[in-house]
């Protein structure tokens, strides 16, 4: 069955619990010490899981890139398809934002992984029990991200990073000495904590709000296969499953895009000379 219908309630695969599906059991996280102690729920075990599978991924791909390259020929498999994402990001996303530091390992490193960890997690929360539960559908998980990697590494790391200390006067416009530290300097400074805080929701409402649609539809697919019977309904009902699985996988990858493309804007806006 699918992950979306684990559960009698549509909202219960979006919560952030101490539960661990394994088909008929469930894994009570909280009994563990060092679970409790830590925090680690299940959107902690699924963004974990998300981590480990795309440092292998990675060092799998790296791998096949570095025999091509000693081979003199072109990646294959997954090496192949590694290079085109860093190339995706690198086209589709940087030169857009920031023309000027679109070649930067730095920036390309930080935002491809920043894109794969967000797709990644996102269709983990498509898959069958004991995965299926969406980590970025948190707002604590989506608030991290948003605010310790764009916010704090991307924007004011970023910002020193190309003006130094310069920075603080960067961030509000050229203008009389105090309109611009007492009146515009407030301003920008707040505009830029809502940033993060845009992208949280953002990104929280897209994945909780589609989920939640796509379970109570299936809810409705499953109600017309007992309604109509097996082969008509199940007709049907395999059809609504490929159509809203299909859907679903465009959401994980558009907002996985969103997610990457605002932080790349807000940090390219840090990089420029003009505010």
């Amino acid at each position: 069955m699918n992950a979306l219908l684990g559960a009698g309630n549509p909202f219960e695969h979006t919560w952030n619990t101490w539960g661990i599906e394994f088909y008929r059991w469930i894994v009570n996280l909280n009994a563990f010490p060092v679970c409790r102690q830590l925090g680690i729920t299940n959107a902690v075990v699924m963004m974990l899981f998300a981590a480990a599978l795309i440092a292998f991924l990675c060092l799998r791909g790296a791998s096949e890139c570095a025999r091509a390259a000693s081979e003199g020929r072109a990646p294959r498999g997954l090496g192949a398809v590694m290079e085109q994402a860093v190339l995706f990001i690198r086209d589709a996303v940087l030169k857009p934002a920031m023309p000027h530091h679109e070649r930067s390992p730095y920036f390309i490193a930080l935002f491809a992984t920043l894109f794969c960890f967000i797709l990644t997690c996102n269709l983990l929360g498509l898959m069958p029990q004991p995965f299926g539960r969406t980590a970025t559908g948190s707002p604590f998980v989506n608030l991290g991200l948003a605010f310790g990697v764009t916010y704090l590494i991307g924007i004011w790391g970023a910002g020193f990073y190309a003006h130094g200390i310069g920075f603080l006067a960067h961030i509000a416009p050229h203008a009389p000495f105090p309109v611009r530290w007492f009146v515009l300097w407030p301003i920008e400074f707040a505009g830029l904590l809502v940033k993060p805080v845009a992208l949280t929701i953002r990104l929280t409402a897209n994945m909780t709000a589609g989920h939640i649609i796509l379970a109570v539809l299936m809810s409705f697919v499953l109600g017309m296969f007992h309604s109509v019977g097996q082969t008509v309904g199940g007709a049907a009902g395999a059809l609504g499953f490929f159509a809203i699985t299909a859907f679903e996988l465009a959401i994980a990858f558009i907002q996985a895009y969103i997610f990457t493309v605002l932080s790349s804007v807000f940090v390219g806006a840090s990089l420029s000379h003009e505010h």
